[in-house]
């Protein structure tokens, strides 16, 4: 992902790191430090913001970066607290239509736990 492409938005602030990009699955992660809430433990916003990013890359890579893509609908069941290292996001597609995609996604943290598991349903939109 190219940098001017996430400079000044939340995915440079809350530090995302692109591991793979593709058209059939997307791998980011955030480190936890930086993203925690008042307790240490992950923040779930963070989460969900690392879980939208994916598939919204995904869906845009899908379809070619000609169109505009825009969440309408994330749920995320927040599965075990983390308070240190990365969390990972692996993304893929479960349908990229012509106006909506919908995208799962599961997060582990660096031992490989799963933290997270979350559903976005994506608009896609003519620019």
């Amino acid at each position: 992902m190219a940098s001017d492409a996430v400079r000044g938005t939340l995915m440079e602030r809350i530090g995302i790191e692109w591991l793979d990009i593709g058209t059939e699955r997307v791998v980011a992660r955030i480190p936890v430090e930086g993203n925690t809430q008042v307790y240490g433990q992950l923040h779930g916003g963070a989460t969900a913001a690392l879980c939208e990013s994916v598939a919204s890359i995904g869906t845009a890579v899908a379809t070619g970066l000609q169109k505009t893509v825009v969440g309408i609908q994330l749920s995320v069941n927040h599965l075990r607290a983390v308070r240190e290292g990365y969390v990972t996001a692996t993304g893929v597609p479960l349908r990229v239509g012509r106006t909506v995609a919908v995208w799962d996604m599961q997060v582990h943290d660096d031992g490989g736990n799963l933290v997270a598991a979350a559903t976005l349903t994506v608009a896609i939109r003519d620019r």
